[in-house]
């Protein structure tokens, strides 16, 4: 399937490692141009090393703490710029609930929400002008799913869901869709269920087994979902919770 992605320009926030590297790795691969942001520069030139070989592309990284308000406006700025516009925006960052206490509920409102809303805000006039555009947040099933342990992480998600949707109604008449992709436990070389399976193997297959497919989900697989869902192949697809965790949680919206 052709997704209709050559030549179109995604800004991801998050982009160095893990679910975000991936993606902009199958967007380089269907011929988009990339902008992505982390918050280590060492992260950032390997990111871009990695993706430059795929596709013909621009690919632009930025070093951004995404808890700064003006560095999160100056990355899209510097992606803007760099892309010559945006066609989709995705916002892949999390501050994962850490660290604990009042401290980690102001980090995940700041990373996980307000990233966001500054994000569309500083894009929103570039988007307006795409015949294709779209935004899309990587939400959590911890965003409706009690998983035993409290947290920041799924309110945050939660709030996530609620603006994306807000967005969906108030942008849909300019022809830019919002929504949500909510993974389930991933993994991916270096990432938490990665060090999980290696400190805690028990418990770790104790989650496989809870899974009706087997085994945990890949960073690859929840990318081209993202992607899908971010491109025009979806165009269909708005105002929606996209729910992609392998049956992990038994349980409906």
């Amino acid at each position: 399937m052709d997704l209709g992605l050559k030549g179109k320009r995604a800004i991801i926030l998050g982009g160095s490692r893990g679910i975000g590297f991936y993606t902009a790795g199958v967007l380089c691969d269907e011929g988009a141009s990339v902008a992505f942001c982390a918050r280590g520069a060492a992260g950032v030139q390997e990111a871009i090393t990695a993706l430059s070989g795929r596709g013909d592309g621009v690919v632009f990284g930025g070093e951004a703490d995404l808890e700064s308000g003006e560095a999160t406006r100056a990355f899209c700025l510097e992606a803007l710029a760099a892309l010559g516009g945006c066609d989709i925006l995705i916002h892949n960052a999390s501050a994962f609930g850490q660290p604990e206490g009042e401290a980690g509920w102001l980090r995940s409102f700041q990373i996980d929400v307000m990233a966001g809303v500054r994000a569309v805000e500083t894009c929103e006039a570039a988007l307006t002008e795409s015949e294709a555009a779209s935004i899309t947040f990587i939400g959590s099933m911890a965003s409706k799913y009690y998983f035993g342990r409290s947290s920041p992480y799924g309110p945050a998600k939660g709030a996530m869901r609620v603006y994306a949707n807000e967005l969906a109604q108030r942008l849909g008449p300019q022809r830019i869709r919002a929504n949500v992709v909510s993974p389930g436990a991933v993994w991916f070389p270096g990432g938490g269920w990665d060090r999980t399976k290696t400190q805690s193997p028990k418990f770790y297959a104790a989650v496989e087994r809870a899974i009706p497919l087997g085994r945990l989900g890949t960073a690859d697989e929840l990318a081209r979902a993202i992607v899908f869902v971010a491109s025009p192949a979806g165009s269909w697809i708005n105002a929606a919770h996209i729910v992609v965790d392998g049956g992990q949680v038994a349980a409906v919206d």
